[in-house]
């Protein structure tokens, strides 16, 4: 084992190697010399600090600092340590606070830019676009203005309780949208703990004053047939008529038979591109970039979805090389999945039905698909909506993208004829409900 080094001479001595070594400095208690393969020379002093953490607090360069200075440094850190200090975990909270800043917002303004990329922790990967748009929404209209300027690391628990349940009291908000504002404080907490700048996350716990309760809205036969002829109505980009007061053209009413048909998410049916689609293979598969989660999909098209796609190839604006469903104000681009929202709401509305959402869609298809009617396994039905599950080796969840695909088919097959099978042939159609003053029946649970 080399000596210890005692004198500026021994220091002088020593001569760089390809890969960086240290040795001991005599006569103080971790003290120790690391020479780089640049020739830098560097004192670091090792302690133990809280908790059992193993720390290295660098002292300075020689020869700018000579080995006695280097002693009299190290002494001192282990007189502060004795006392309960932690140098080092006290540098890196300077230098994350300089490079970050203290507050709440600064901490928030890192957090948009690592989820972005992937480096919030978590599932390494970047978080959708639309889940950070929600996420900043949340935040510039609930959290910023309470805690935005208080520090992060001065918020305990007793704050961030009286924060959440300071929702409650008000009354303004359901128990899920508190929960959504919950979420993302939580997500700040946890993106500072994984970059080591608080010791524990304070809202664990404490996010959901009042537990959510799961959404089970279903569509009636009878209703989903109110809303599927208001759609056939302003579908025809020819002979059709638009629907002003849902401001429903041609290119929504499609965009929703669309994902009505296929039981796919708003944001993958709004966004749909043709390069997506196989006519031959009678599929769609939707990329992982687009799914939610981030595993391709691959949905096969019944001949009513077909259908679709060749009304669609009419619209004004359509290319082979676009969407499905183009902006009606722009072809460049994709329709607004909120607009599809809000379509729903007000198709739902004019029709006296009690407000839906397209999820409530996805829904009732699983539902009808494995009641009695079609007794579709659950498993099956689950794979149609794209849902990740557990089954096999991880190695075939991620190469077999045509995973029960024949099952799949004939899954939504059968959808497509239950959906088709609930609008009368042409030239029979049923006044509109709304006209007849009838307010149609929205199942509420399942």
């Amino acid at each position: 084992m080399p000596a210890a080094l005692k004198t500026d001479r021994d220091v002088y001595a020593l001569k760089p190697q390809a890969l960086r070594y240290e040795r001991a400095v005599s006569k103080a208690r971790g003290l120790s010399l690391l020479v780089y393969p640049n020739g830098c020379k560097t004192f670091v002093a090792r302690y133990v600090g809280d908790g059992g953490a193993r720390r290295r607090l660098p002292l300075g360069d020689f020869p700018g600092l000579a080995i006695a200075e280097a002693r009299l440094k190290a002494a001192a850190l282990w007189l502060e340590v004795s006392a309960g200090g932690d140098p080092a975990a006290d540098r890196a909270i300077v230098r994350a606070e300089a490079r970050m800043g203290e507050r709440l917002e600064d901490l928030a303004d890192g957090y948009w830019k690592a989820a972005a990329i992937g480096l919030h922790g978590g599932r390494k990967r970047p978080l959708r676009a639309e889940t950070l748009e929600r996420q900043l929404g949340l935040w510039k209209r609930h959290v910023q203005p309470a805690l935005g300027e208080r520090r992060f690391r001065d918020l305990r628990r007793a704050d961030i309780r009286g924060f959440m349940q300071g929702f409650v009291v008000e009354g303004r908000l359901s128990p899920s949208s508190i929960a959504s504002i919950g979420d993302v404080l939580r997500a700040l907490y946890a993106y500072a703990l994984h970059e080591d700048l608080v010791e524990a996350n304070p809202t664990l716990g404490l996010t959901r004053p009042i537990t959510p309760q799961s959404r089970t809205r279903m569509l009636s036969d009878e209703a989903l047939a109110a809303i599927l002829e208001s759609l056939v109505d302003a579908s025809d980009p020819q002979g059709g008529r638009e629907d002003p007061y849902a401001r429903m053209g041609p290119h929504m009413a499609l965009g929703l038979r669309f994902l009505i048909l296929t039981l796919t998410r708003r944001t993958e049916a709004a966004g749909g591109h043709w390069r997506e689609i196989d006519r031959a293979a009678k599929t769609w598969t939707i990329p992982g970039t687009r799914t939610k989660n981030g595993r391709a999909h691959v949905v096969p098209l019944s001949p009513q979805a077909l259908q679709v796609l060749d009304m669609a190839q009419t619209l004004p604006g359509a290319s082979q090389d676009g969407y499905l469903f183009p902006s009606p104000s722009d072809p460049r681009e994709h329709l607004d999945p909120h607009a599809v929202t809000r379509a729903v709401n007000r198709i739902c509305t004019r029709l006296k039905l009690p407000p839906a959402s397209p999820h409530d869609v996805r829904r009732t298809g699983a539902t009808t698909l494995t009641g009695e009617r079609y007794g579709i396994r659950r498993f099956i039905v689950g794979k149609v909506l794209g849902h990740t599950s557990n089954d096999g080796p991880a190695v075939t969840s991620i190469y077999d993208r045509n995973e029960y695909l024949p099952d799949k088919r004939l899954a939504l097959e059968a959808w497509g004829r239950h959906v088709a099978g609930l609008m009368p042939p042409d030239g029979e159609r049923a006044p509109r409900p709304a006209q007849a003053g009838r307010r149609l029946r929205l199942v509420h649970s399942v």
